[in-house]
């Protein structure tokens, strides 16, 4: 139990301060109660200096007046036997002189000066008495007088601490622990025990019974907070799996319908290049023919976009990396470009920039790479007029720290009409377009560019789009891609 109430820190604490206070006020009764004492017994001490001028001079006087020694040794040892004298000395005037005791160093003395007055009227001068006492007895009584007191002051500070960490901890602090350990080791949402303080029944509250309340009420407002949130998520788990469900049927269907459309629109296409390439075939049918091809091709573009975009979102998307040839790579990029252009019938160049100290091949996903460059070099074969359009591959300007791999910059620049800056923010975003009526004659959903950007960040690839004119282009679009060397020679050579 002693050991319970020293774990009360609250309680111990409150001893603590109380015994600081009653030794500080214990110290300061007792130093006036050593004052006053020490004042008294020197005043009773130095009464008798007065004693001996009251009661004892005249007889002295007499007795040295009739040369009745005897008598004067008999008063003089009378006023030494005093506890408080600690010396005597007296000369008279005929030569005798008579001490007792010790003299000492700061004596509290006084000198009587002793005559006699004869019948003639005449004052006889008889000789000079110095009595001298010492404190050092009051002192040491008041010593002794103040430990006592201080001690017994003390000990009744000390008793009533121990009282008051007993009232403490009965009253106040073991009702606080059992509020902190119900707080602690409770379960708001399903609450095993209500709060109960072990006290006697009051028939008027007090601070205890406040927090006793209000502690109940917070874990009835969290408890009911609880069951709304709890209501509130496994209404949004229903909803996210519908919404995943959705989402599978939907992609499922967009999937199927791809197929099932791409299937009768290829067949639908090779048609249609038989009437454009055959020999006898009307100048002007052979115009529906390319007219029809043409839209053909862009619903054929539009349908695989949608596909990809639905197996984006599906997570069905993965990127398989093997030894790639670079510049072969990008030699078909410029044949692919070359072919979106003249399908567009457009007059424009289509140039390839190789850097010189590329390697022979890179570990990569060709097939996805290529799905982002068509993307790029589609529209930009698509909004360009005149001039030029530029397929660049060049090492990028930073490597990486690693040590294991490399990077490639893979730029696809034209002068078409660019993008202005307000809108280079959104170009990336789905079925974004930037510019309505260039969108309509050209036709697009503006997923482009948004399964390109995703495409790359599978592939942990960056595409950007340049933020200043360069060489007078005035679009640029950079993907910059992390990949390995492929360090075997032989196949290299190959």
């Amino acid at each position: 139990m002693i050991k319970q109430y020293f774990r009360d820190q609250l309680g111990f604490r409150l001893v603590l301060a109380s015994l600081l206070i009653g030794s500080l006020l214990s110290v300061f009764s007792t130093g006036i109660q050593l004052v006053a004492s020490y004042n008294s017994q020197r005043a009773e001490a130095t009464g008798v200096l007065d004693q001996i001028e009251t009661t004892m001079s005249e007889t002295l006087e007499l007795a040295l007046w009739t040369f009745d020694f005897d008598q004067v040794n008999i008063i003089l040892d009378g006023i030494a036997s005093n506890a408080a004298v600690t010396h005597l000395d007296l000369s008279s005037v005929t030569g005798h002189r008579w001490t007792r005791g010790v003299a000492s160093e700061t004596p509290l003395q006084r000198i009587y000066d002793l005559k006699h007055t004869p019948s003639t009227g005449q004052v006889q001068h008889l000789g000079t008495l110095r009595v001298e006492l010492s404190l050092e007895a009051v002192v040491d009584r008041v010593w002794a007088q103040f430990w006592v007191t201080l001690l017994t002051n003390l000990v009744k500070a000390y008793v009533a601490a121990i009282a008051l960490l007993y009232i403490v901890h009965r009253m106040i602090s073991r009702h606080m622990h059992t509020i902190a350990e119900h707080v602690d080791g409770s379960s708001v949402a399903t609450p095993s025990t209500e709060l109960h303080l072990d006290r006697a029944t009051r028939t008027k509250t007090d601070d205890l019974d406040r927090i006793v309340r209000a502690v109940t009420a917070y874990e009835g407002r969290v408890r009911k907070t609880l069951n709304t949130l709890q209501t509130e998520i496994a209404e949004r788990v229903k909803s996210e799996q519908d919404a995943r469900e959705a989402l599978s049927v939907r992609s499922t269907f967009i999937g199927t319908m791809s197929h099932e459309v791409r299937t009768p629109l290829n067949s639908i296409l090779g048609f249609l290049h038989l009437i454009e390439t055959g020999k006898e075939v009307p100048e002007r049918q052979r115009h529906y023919a390319n007219v029809a091809s043409r839209a053909a091709r862009q619903l054929h573009n539009q349908l695989s976009n949608v596909l990809d975009m639905s197996r984006l979102d599906s997570n069905a998307v993965t990127i398989s990396t093997r030894p790639t040839d670079i510049r072969r790579l990008a030699a078909q990029w410029q044949e692919t470009t070359a072919a979106a252009v003249h399908f567009h019938q457009k007059d424009i160049d289509v140039t390839l920039d190789l850097e010189a100290d590329l390697d022979a091949e890179y570990e990569l996903d060709g097939a996805r790479l290529t799905q982002i460059i068509t993307n790029l070099t589609d529209n930009a074969a698509k909004f360009t007029t005149k001039g030029e359009i530029r397929i660049g591959v060049r090492r990028a300007p930073k490597q990486p720290d690693n040590g294991i791999g490399t990077c490639l910059e893979i730029s696809v620049a034209d002068t078409g009409p660019g993008i202005a800056e307000e809108d280079a923010a959104r170009i990336f975003d789905r079925f974004s377009q930037i510019d309505e009526g260039l969108s309509r004659s050209h036709g697009g959903t503006g997923l482009g560019l948004a399964i390109s950007l995703e495409m790359a960040q599978l592939m942990g690839a960056e595409l950007r789009l340049a933020s200043d004119e360069r060489d007078g282009f005035a679009c640029e679009f950079l993907l910059t891609l992390h990949c390995n060397v492929r360090l075997d020679s032989d196949h290299a050579a190959s």
